[in-house]
């Protein structure tokens, strides 16, 4: 995506971020969309983002957008490559939206399993034994203190 302008060096390193910021945002939106995928066929061995490699283009990722930032941003830069890392930044957003949507679900999903095991189990041990451990009282005792009085 390099021009054939002239940069000052500034400006030459500011579009080489920019260039390796497209790249990585590619490689990361491929990554969750194979995440995508996986979740919503059920092949959770088949998470890209579990490989440690993607976890360090991610804060790669985000300390490159952190250093473009500070050195002021994309002015003087060429349309073409602002407009195509917009849009990948765009497309990595939605992505990572509808990642956190599945893996919420499959969050949700698996808690309520595992809730309804145990109470299943709880349910089951409680018909086993007659008696429990802690007996439960018989009565409701108040729960009120009882004043006496008396007339001397």
């Amino acid at each position: 995506m390099t021009t054939d302008t002239t940069l000052d060096p500034t400006d030459y390193a500011t579009q080489r971020r920019m260039e390796n910021l497209l790249a990585m945002s590619n490689r990361l939106c491929d990554a969750i969309s194979t995440d995508i995928t996986a979740l919503e066929n059920g092949e959770f061995g088949g998470l890209a983002s579990t490989d440690p490699e993607v976890g360090r283009l991610c804060a790669l990722y985000g300390r490159e957008v952190m250093a473009l930032k500070s050195s002021g941003g994309i002015k003087n830069m060429p349309a073409e490559l602002v407009d195509a890392l917009k849009e990948s930044g765009g497309r990595l957003t939605r992505l990572l939206g509808q990642h956190e949507t599945l893996v919420a679900c499959m969050r949700q999903a698996s808690e309520g399993l595992i809730q309804a095991v145990a109470e299943e189990v709880e349910r089951s041990r409680q018909r086993g034994a007659p008696y429990s451990a802690a007996p439960k009282p018989k009565h409701q005792s108040s729960t009120g203190a009882i004043v006496y009085n008396k007339v001397v």
